[in-house]
């Protein structure tokens, strides 16, 4: 694990190939974190050997760095589905052909606290960018080896998991439907969140390798917080929540093994 430093990246050189990214093609893994929270993608970053950040723009953050020996980079992404898309056309056209959300997202069953650990097998689309690539019908997939690397691991480090359909969409704040949310739930949709769909659905169009994974911070030890806007959320604090840090802790480590994993596959010619 490597002491992580920040430097201000030039963003000037005419060698730079991307419009928002500002990193040369060969500071780029083939095998790529998409977390939207900055903090976690430097938690992420911060237990990789060697790492170096090589870009720092557009309210992108990107580490590249080795973990056991596998090159690896990290690009925090912000929130919603217009970012993640943005981030992973330009790190497609850099290299990376391999994708893993490490995400955040509430959760819908009762059986779900916070901590627990969701593995998306797809995504229910609800928000806009994805269907820009492709129509409504078209299924936000998970890739099936990513999700069973992701799976493996979990498993193996005695996790606390629910896998299957997540939903995700970009307006955090918008007045709920409680009939939709009902319907979803009723038909086991795990937990929400803002980027699998577009992440999905961009890996299904430029043929990337694409999986994700969620800690969750709704749920029945939830607090509420209140706005002064009247703004009712059950949301755990994610500085402070032992179990969510807890949980959050895990994603990261599944996530960099199944990582591992998977290249070790790609060299094996799997």
């Amino acid at each position: 694990m490597s002491e992580l430093k920040l430097e201000v990246v030039n963003q000037s050189g005419p060698q730079y190939t991307q419009h928002h990214i500002k990193a040369l093609d060969q500071d780029i893994a083939r095998y790529c974190f998409i977390p939207g929270d900055h903090i976690r993608g430097r938690k992420i970053a911060e237990r990789l050997d060697k790492v170096r950040q090589v870009s720092a723009t557009r309210g992108m953050f990107v580490f590249t760095g080795f973990y056991s020996g596998v090159e690896m980079t990290v690009c925090s992404t912000g929130m919603g589905g217009p970012q993640v898309a943005i981030a992973m056309e330009e790190l497609g056209r850099m290299g990376a052909d391999t994708f893993i959300r490490v995400g955040s997202a509430g959760g819908f069953q009762d059986n779900i606290g916070v901590g627990d650990i969701a593995i998306a097998t797809a995504t229910y689309r609800d928000g806009g960018t994805s269907y820009k690539y492709l129509p409504g019908p078209f299924p936000a997939a998970a890739d099936f080896f990513v999700t069973h690397a992701l799976y493996d691991v979990a498993r193996e480090k005695d996790a606390q998991i629910h896998i299957g359909v997540v939903t995700a969409g970009d307006a955090f704040y918008a007045p709920k439907d409680p009939v939709q949310h009902k319907l979803l739930a009723d038909a086991g949709v795990i937990c929400g969140e803002m980027e699998s769909d577009t992440e999905f659905i961009v890996g299904h169009y430029r043929h990337f390798r694409c999986g994700a994974l969620f800690v969750m911070d709704g749920g029945p030890k939830s607090k509420e917080i209140r706005s002064k806007g009247n703004v009712s959320l059950t949301i755990a604090n994610h500085a402070a929540d032992p179990d969510f840090l807890r949980g959050e802790d895990l994603i990261v480590e599944i996530a960099l093994e199944a990582m591992k994993r998977i290249a070790d596959q790609d060299r094996m010619g799997k």
